[in-house]
């Protein structure tokens, strides 16, 4: 009652064949999630902290090229913007905490960059900061 009895010629051949079939098909598709998955991953954003310590610090170009969040950040953004994997719209995004603080210590930053090279199109500025004692650096393409 509602079981089916195997027949001599249903060994279970047939449901063996199709898992061997669906089998193929995962394997096919294996590279291309391979694939997605290192994209998502070389593409995700790292964020770098400066924090309101470190930039008490006096500071003269040299001892910002020295900082390891800020080399980090250029040493990131460089090399997205040269060579064979040369990822054009890529750009610095300084988020600060809100207020004026924020503003004038993220604008400032913004010029310390420009004046080590980096060109002021390729810089953008936001009060979106994760944190209040702290700027993030982060290298992000122009969807972003």
């Amino acid at each position: 009652m509602g079981t089916r009895p195997a027949s001599s010629g249903d060994s279970g051949r047939g449901s063996g064949a199709y898992k061997y079939v669906m089998l193929g098909r995962m394997i096919r598709g294996l590279p291309l999630l391979i694939m997605l998955i290192c994209m998502a991953v070389s593409s995700a954003e790292s964020v770098e902290f400066i924090t309101a310590d470190e930039w008490a610090r006096p500071r003269s170009g040299e001892s910002l090229v020295r900082m390891p969040a800020l080399k980090r950040t250029v040493r990131d953004y460089l090399g997205r913007k040269g060579g064979q994997n040369d990822q054009r719209g890529q750009h610095i995004l300084i988020r600060h905490p809100r207020g004026e603080e924020g503003v004038l210590w993220a604008e400032e930053l913004r010029g310390w960059l420009v004046a080590l090279g980096i060109p002021s199109a390729d810089i953008a500025v936001s009060a979106q900061s994760t944190r209040i004692d702290a700027i993030e650096l982060a290298v992000v393409g122009t969807d972003n």
